[in-house]
């Protein structure tokens, strides 16, 4: 319990470094930089461009235009929400000073979910004699909802650094 409440304590960043970071899972270099060295410490803290899904690739290549080269990007789809934490992780961990950034809504889904719920017991006085049910387990079905999101990142650097 002490653990757990440490952790909510904590609020999400915790639980953001226990699972899995989608734009790391999803990562994939491109073949237009060659043999670029990562940074062992990158000097600023990268810079995250947020731009519409349709302007995403305008954007990148007026940066690619502009003397930026493309180290690789991330690309995936989730009904769970990417946080700009592991986003700036991973633009850490390959070296990026910049990422071009969108998000966009895809769907949203409903499934029935069957859920066990222990129902507490009753106690009950009737004519001076207690009572007491025991707990019971039950089956609970609710619907869930879940929004779906594309997710897209490029990771940039400033062309001969």
């Amino acid at each position: 319990l002490l653990l757990m409440g440490a952790a909510l304590g904590t609020g999400c960043n915790v639980l953001e470094d226990l699972g899995a970071n989608p734009y790391e899972a999803h990562y994939f270099p491109l073949n237009s930089v060659v043999s670029v060295p990562v940074p062992s410490a990158p000097i600023t803290e990268p810079e995250v461009q947020q731009t519409l899904m349709r302007r995403h690739a305008e954007r990148v290549k007026l940066h690619t235009d502009g003397g930026w080269d493309i180290f690789g990007e991330s690309e995936f789809n989730t009904s769970n929400s990417a946080s700009n934490r592991q986003l700036l992780k991973q633009a850490r961990a390959v070296g990026a000073e910049l990422v071009v950034h969108s998000r966009e809504f895809d769907r949203r889904e409903q499934e029935w979910v069957q859920r066990r719920e222990y129902e507490s017991g009753e106690r009950f006085t009737v004519n001076g004699t207690t009572i007491e049910r025991p707990g019971k387990w039950v089956e609970r079905h609710e619907p869930v909802t879940r929004k779906y999101y594309n997710y897209r990142a490029t990771f940039l650097r400033r062309r001969g650094e």
